[in-house]
């Protein structure tokens, strides 16, 4: 797989993962905030919202330290990776990340405290834009796992 199909492929699956996020959030925000139908009664408990914020921060920023940690101890001693290895992991850490949006659909429709939405906001926000697969990240991330990337000889 040359260089401009593997970004191509990541930027895909990423926004295949973050456009029914999205989606639903808008969808979630109209239901809740324009046309307000939403059970103002009901209200997440403070641990629900300790837990589901506590949740998203790991799930959007820790999880994916150390799948790259454990990543890197599994191919520490290989003198060369694959580039399907390379995009396996490139797709799970992106799996992995992307889920964290989906948790401010949860903090929204649980009616959580606005000092959690902020912090999941926030959360989705840094996923979103690090892990967004540009080629120069692609470029970087594969030298630095000792891929030499193939450049398209179509250019």
């Amino acid at each position: 797989m040359d260089l401009t199909e593997t970004v191509k492929a990541l930027r895909k699956i990423y926004f295949w993962q973050l456009i029914p996020a999205v989606i639903l959030l808008v969808i979630a925000y109209l239901l809740k905030y324009i046309f307000h139908l939403s059970d103002t009664s009901l209200v997440a408990g403070q641990t629900v919202t300790v837990v589901v914020t506590t949740v998203s921060g790991v799930v959007g920023i820790a999880f994916p330290i150390f799948y790259r940690s454990y990543f890197v101890y599994k191919i520490r001693d290989k003198k060369k990776i694959s580039a399907d290895t390379f995009f396996t992991f490139e797709r799970t850490l992106l799996t992995l990340a992307l889920l964290t949006p989906y948790f401010l659909l949860i903090a929204i429709l649980m009616n959580m405290n606005q000092t959690a939405l902020m912090l999941i906001t926030l959360f989705s926000l840094y996923v979103a834009y690090y892990y967004f697969p540009s080629g120069k990240k692609v470029i970087f991330e594969m030298k630095m796992f000792r891929i030499k990337p193939i450049k398209n000889t179509e250019e």
